[in-house]
């Protein structure tokens, strides 16, 4: 069986996504009623069935990071074993320093790459905010049949919102000919999705070479080596969701509910794992109207829920009524309050009778405990 690293890294788009990390790891805001952002990546590397290495590069609000990845059970792996390593990170962020895919996440977790095995030969780089279902198999066989240095992941015609920090790809047929910079003007090529799969000594070298240049942002050194490595593209199927914004994650939480969307990401036979919680079932009251919508076990339900995801212990009085909107977990709607196209955060509460509304191009976020 080969054996792999993979490796979780930070996300650039942190500020983008205002009061939803004011208290959290970008890695842990709350998606689809149960999951965290990062169980898509995380699971996307352990359903790859090898002998696996995980390091994820954390944020300085890692609390919330530890606390739901504890010692990696849910997802098969162990702390105790080095399976899963909470690694330091978001340095350079906090000294101003913006890039795409930080090289100081790499240079100061210099020793867990050092002590990886002789026999990994591959390292897999995930972006910790990209909801998708990826097929890493499949990505590291044409890796290593194509004889790649480096094979970046793409979604090619994204249908999404692209922010000024992400990186476009021109590719000709499966190779990379040029890396394209958020403020560059050019609107062509195809939106790179923070993920890669690099032959490790390569890695090393970059990591050599950063350290002695003094550079903070991998994608710089990546291409430099356009001209000189085998580098490839790997276009992933299906549904691929950056999430960059407040925009953003209320497309994919409404997209969730869509039932094609919700089948390719959760009933296949690469499962979505998540922190395991033993909650009572959702209780429905006498007045509940629930109409395609997801809800959590745990929540308690008299009002009318419509196009809507309601997470874990949340509470819906009597007579209230939450439409295209997302409820996170322990927050609660009075009574004959309305909720639309809006973002409860954990433990916010609308009042009796009030109105919070808004469109779809423009939902409103309600901060966590307000």
């Amino acid at each position: 069986m080969k054996k792999i690293a993979g490796v979780i890294i930070n996300s650039s788009n942190q500020l983008d996504l205002d009061a939803l990390v004011n208290h959290r790891s970008i890695h842990t805001i709350p998606i689809g009623g149960k999951y965290r952002l990062i169980d898509f990546p995380l699971s996307n590397l352990v359903n790859m069935e090898q002998d696996l290495y995980v390091g994820v590069v954390g944020s300085y609000n890692y609390r919330s990071l530890v606390d739901h990845l504890k010692q990696g059970q849910d997802w098969n792996l162990s702390r105790k074993s080095n399976d899963l390593l909470i690694l330091q990170g978001d340095r350079s962020a906090k000294i101003g320093q913006v890039s795409r895919i930080s090289i100081q996440d790499f240079v100061d977790n210099r020793e867990f790459f050092n002590k990886l095995s002789d026999d990994i030969e591959h390292i897999v780089l995930s972006g910790t905010n990209v909801v998708s279902n990826i097929d890493y198999r499949a990505i590291l066989d044409e890796h290593e049949a194509s004889q790649a240095d480096m094979t970046l992941l793409y979604k090619e015609q994204y249908n999404g919102e692209i922010q000024n920090k992400e990186v476009r790809l021109v590719v000709e047929g499966d190779d990379v000919k040029e890396i394209i910079y958020g403020n560059d003007k050019r609107r062509d090529g195809e939106l790179f999705i923070d993920s890669l799969v690099i032959n490790r000594s390569l890695f090393m070298q970059i990591l050599d070479e950063a350290e002695k240049r003094g550079l903070v942002d991998f994608i710089e050194l990546v291409d430099q080596c356009l001209n000189d490595c085998t580098v490839k593209a790997y276009n992933v199927p299906g549904y691929v969701k950056i999430i960059n914004s407040i925009q953003a994650y209320f497309d994919c939480s409404m997209d969730l509910l869509k039932c094609d969307v919700n089948k390719e990401l959760f009933k296949q036979e690469r499962k979505v794992y998540t922190k395991a919680k033993d909650n009572h079932p959702t209780v429905y009251g006498k007045e509940a109207k629930v109409k395609k919508a997801l809800v959590a076990s745990g929540a308690i339900v008299n009002g009318t829920i419509e196009e809507s995801i309601v997470f874990r212990n949340a509470t819906i009085h009597e007579g209230a009524k939450i439409k295209n909107s997302v409820i996170m977990q322990g927050a609660v709607v009075e009574k004959d309050a309305v909720v639309v196209n809006a973002i409860l955060d954990k433990n916010a509460v609308v009042k009796q009778g009030e109105f919070i509304t808004s469109t779809t191009k423009e939902p409103i976020l309600i901060q966590k405990r307000s």
